[in-house]
């Protein structure tokens, strides 16, 4: 429910404030007070544009929507961190001269678009555009889908998740076709590859191992020359050694500690000193003894070293890494690792795309049949909802008018392969043609409260009671159809918030709420404000509306007369 709304800044409209009844609303005013305005910025929080033309600095408009059985509504704004207070949400729509326009749901930011997505949940504004909405396909859909939702909506659901999974399943169809792909052009150059480096076998860093052994080689009798030098000054019998002056010094400390034992520590010392240079000794020895300088190893070394490289330029291309053909010996290795997950994952697809073809062959079938059920369904309701509305146009003076819902084939989309068609033949005898086309202004106006009242009278959760807002749903009717108009909105007023924008007193008359758009004038210009209309005031206001004088005393007692009939009248709105 739309409990309060304030505009500013809205064409003639600077500051006013309307607080709606929960049932039926009739606006009403003189010609050019600013109704269109209300319409207006009803529409901006259900994000339409503003024409410029109509702004002043900053438009802005304000409504309270109650969340009271919109749990789908309270759960969107709950996730979108919206503000409530007492159960209500402060919807603010504002738009600049310059045309920038920002929104705000419950004090959180939000897209135009959300706005449009989330308001038009609980409210529904029907006025000039409803030829154009008439002619949409997919809202007649939608309608339909409404008026049966127990019925249709799970059917709908199963039919969406079989969709998505299709649609899902061959997308990976076609991925796991690419991958294949790539595997016919390099699973066969990779495994040859990964086999004959399996035949080289080759280990991580051997290249770089193999160089510097080649370095050593080539210096092997410098390096042999060096080790040995080294290992006779330390235990060398041609001149003073190491290790002998090690023992003399040694042997001196021994004998002094005889006589002062706090030398112990120092005389260990140098017996791990003297242990310590004997086995560096033996080391370098044996350092230089294996420094092979024999050609025969030289020249294996070099031929493994010749046989790597080769292995690396030939396959580096072939398996390359994360920073392109590889280089040496260890990035060749990382690579072969990746090419073997390849092709296993190459193997792996071909099982997979055998499963997930199987899938989708039983998949289609399954999607056929959800979508028979749905026509089915559609079917059923389209008859119960033609009735229904055939029904309701009989109250709103439209009796011969005949009204037919068809559900036809057309290409399978997510919700289904029906197209749904609202048809209508405004007298005996008249072809069924699109509603749009075959109505006039006013009988269009009637026809969408048909449907809307045969929809919210099929609607279980009353709890969740929509929004309505009719401009010129009196376009060109009068007498007993309009008599008629305003019980049928009485009769909405049932089951929804009914908001009706009209200059036809015998619409107003039945509205539980009534205002008064009131415009004043002065020399610089003209401006509207917003009033509630109780016991005689409502009165003259509707006898202005019947006669143009609401001091006309014949037009009083006419005015009287109407709300007492609406009083009297069966569905009376709440107020």
């Amino acid at each position: 429910m739309l409990s309060t709304l304030r505009i500013r800044h809205i064409g003639v409209i600077d500051d006013a404030t309307l607080a709606f009844g929960p049932g039926f609303t009739a606006l009403t005013g003189e010609t050019g007070a600013g109704k269109t305005m209300i319409v207006t910025g009803l529409g901006m929080l259900l994000g339409e544009r503003l024409d410029r033309g109509r702004a002043g600095e900053s438009a802005t408009v304000d409504g309270s929507l109650a969340l009271t059985g919109h749990e789908e509504l309270a759960d969107a704004l709950d996730e979108l961190g919206a503000e409530e207070d007492e159960g209500e949400v402060l919807v603010v729509r504002r738009v600049t001269r310059d045309g920038r326009s920002r929104a705000q749901i419950g004090g959180v930011p939000v897209p135009i678009g959300t706005l449009s997505r989330l308001v038009g949940t609980a409210v529904t504004v029907h006025g000039q555009s409803d030829q154009q909405r008439l002619r949409d396909a997919d809202a007649q859909r939608e309608a339909l889908d409404r008026s049966a939702r127990a019925e249709i909506e799970p059917l709908r659901e199963h039919h969406r998740e079989l969709w998505t999974e299709r649609r899902t399943l061959r997308e990976r169809l076609a991925e796991i076709d690419a991958l294949l792909a790539e595997g016919e052009r390099r699973g066969r150059v990779m495994q040859e590859a990964l086999d004959r480096l399996e035949a080289v076998d080759p280990q991580q860093d051997e290249d770089t191992e193999l160089r510097r052994e080649l370095d050593r080689l080539g210096s092997a009798e410098e390096l042999r020359g060096a080790a040995a030098t080294a290992a006779d000054a330390l235990v060398g019998d041609d001149a003073p050694s190491a290790a002998a002056l090690v023992d003399i010094a040694a042997q001196a400390a021994e004998r002094a500690r005889r006589t002062d034992a706090t030398l112990a520590p120092l005389t260990e010392r140098l017996e791990a000193l003297r242990l310590e240079i004997s086995d560096l000794a033996a080391e370098l020895s044996r350092y230089a003894e294996g420094i092979d300088a024999s050609p025969g190893r030289s020249d294996a070394a070099n031929e493994r070293l010749a046989e790597l490289t080769a292995l690396v330029r030939d396959l580096g291309a072939l398996l390359p890494g994360p920073d392109g053909p590889a280089e040496d010996v260890t990035t060749l290795l990382t690579a072969s690792r990746g090419a073997a997950v390849d092709l296993d994952r190459y193997a792996r697809a071909r099982g997979e795309r055998e499963e997930a073809a199987a899938r989708l062959e039983t998949l289609e079938g399954e999607l056929e049949q959800a979508a028979a059920d749905l026509t089915a369904a559609r079917t059923g309701a389209a008859e119960a909802l033609a009735a229904a509305v055939q029904t309701e146009l009989r109250h709103l003076e439209m009796p011969d008018a005949g009204i037919r819902v068809d559900v036809t084939a057309q290409a399978q989309r997510w919700h289904g392969k029906d197209l749904v068609e609202i048809l209508l033949a405004p007298h005996p005898g008249a072809a069924h043609r699109p509603v749009a086309q075959a109505a006039s202004g006013g009988e269009l106006s009637r026809v969408m409260l048909a449907l809307e009242a045969a929809l919210a009278a099929s609607r279980r959760d009353r709890s969740a009671a929509p929004v309505f807002v009719f401009d010129e749903i009196d376009a060109g009717i009068g007498g007993r159809a309009a008599l008629a108009v305003g019980q049928r909105l009485a009769q909405l007023a049932r089951h929804a918030q009914v908001i009706v924008v009209t200059h036809l007193p015998q619409v107003a008359a039945h509205a539980g709420t009534h205002l008064r758009i009131v415009k004043s004038r002065d020399e610089q210009r003209t401006s509207s404000t917003v009033e509630t209309l109780e016991g005689a005031g409502r009165v003259r206001e509707l006898a202005r509306m019947l006669a143009g004088d609401e001091d006309s005393d014949v037009a009083l007692a006419h005015a009287e007369e109407l709300l007492e009939e609406a009083r009297r009248a069966p569905g009376r709105g709440s107020g």
